[in-house]
């Protein structure tokens, strides 16, 4: 079957932690479990939005493998692509939340050379059918998987293929920073459209500015450039290389927030159900109004615990820009 857009990363599962009662010294927690991973929230979600996705990612086949799979095949995505090997486990992402609801992650992976999706048994009708192709976080720059990104990516540009790229770089879990970079610098020089947080522009170009990091990185790349600021909104900078530029500004969206995992995952997910809904030139030229959508849909991502329990589908986040308009 014929897909939309294409997802290549790592799958997980999201242990989100709870306290309960206990002492003060021994607390007691509750883990609420879901399947997670940047990339595979956005596939999730870009699903519930409408769109035909397929994912391509490497899990265990083991409890929390057949878990993972079995929910994504009931969230309707193509799961084709992706490989179950009994030599690995599945990864555990540990999530604890703060009192503002921002995640702090401890992270039980594979190796990279063991997370290695290959381009040559990946299914073609998921290669050859697909609009957008959508990759990042850290599958996307250790030295094993970025070799097999590009393989990817060069493959599906021949394709013409739209090529979307979400870095999500965390910095304190990176030793080789100098040879990161330069990996997360040559995959935005091959994307058309780049989501960025203000960790990744501020890893990339020192800049703790976040206009002014766009700026720097602009001259960098010709890649289309947004950039999500939390509660304060998006940013996407017109132009860039060489004058003139303007700057498109979208504020946040207020929503009571339980927690904000997968927000940013839930934003680049909008960005990619407006592109495949309106073409390259349509979706460039009412970008803000993209935007705006897209920060629709990370604030109910935020309205529940979880990266994607808190979206229904395309008609929740109709009625509530309907609602945040009157």
């Amino acid at each position: 079957m014929p897909i939309d857009a294409l997802f290549l990363g790592g799958t997980s599962i999201d242990l989100i932690q709870e306290s309960v009662e206990g002492s003060r010294d021994r607390p007691l927690h509750n883990f609420t479990e879901s399947v997670g991973g940047s990339i595979t929230n956005s596939a999730i979600i870009a699903a519930k939005l409408g769109v035909r996705t397929g994912l391509l990612s490497k899990i265990g086949r083991d409890t929390f493998g057949n878990f993972a799979r079995h929910y994504l095949r009931m969230s309707k995505i193509d799961t084709e692509g992706m490989i179950q090997d009994f030599n690995i486990r599945t990864p555990i992402a540990v999530a604890k939340i703060n009192k503002s609801g921002i995640a702090k992650y401890k992270f039980y992976k594979n190796s990279p050379k063991d997370s290695v999706v290959p381009i040559k048994t990946t299914p073609k009708y998921l290669l050859n059918t697909c609009k957008v192709f959508h990759t990042g976080s850290s599958y996307s720059y250790h030295k094993e998987t970025f070799e097999e990104t590009l393989k990817f990516i060069r493959y599906l540009k021949k394709r013409h293929v739209f090529i979307s790229y979400d870095p999500n770089i965390r910095p304190g879990s990176i030793s080789h920073k100098k040879q990161v970079k330069n990996r997360v610098l040559k995959l935005l020089k091959l994307a058309d459209l780049a989501k960025l947080s203000e960790t990744d522009l501020e890893y990339l170009t020192g800049q703790k500015n976040p206009l002014k990091g766009l700026g720097t990185l602009k001259k960098q790349v010709k890649c289309e450039l947004v950039l999500t600021l939390g509660s304060k909104g998006s940013v996407h900078l017109v132009g860039g290389r060489r004058p003139p530029t303007r700057w498109i500004t979208v504020p946040a969206f207020k929503v009571k927030v339980a927690d904000t995992i997968g927000a940013g995952d839930a934003f680049t997910a909008g960005l990619i159900y407006k592109l495949i809904k309106q073409g390259r030139g349509k979706f460039f030229a009412d970008i803000k109004a993209n935007m705006t959508f897209a920060s629709a849909v990370s604030a109910l991502i935020c309205t529940q615990k979880g990266s994607h329990k808190g979206l229904k589908d395309i008609k929740q986040v109709n009625s509530f820009l309907q609602e945040v308009k009157t």
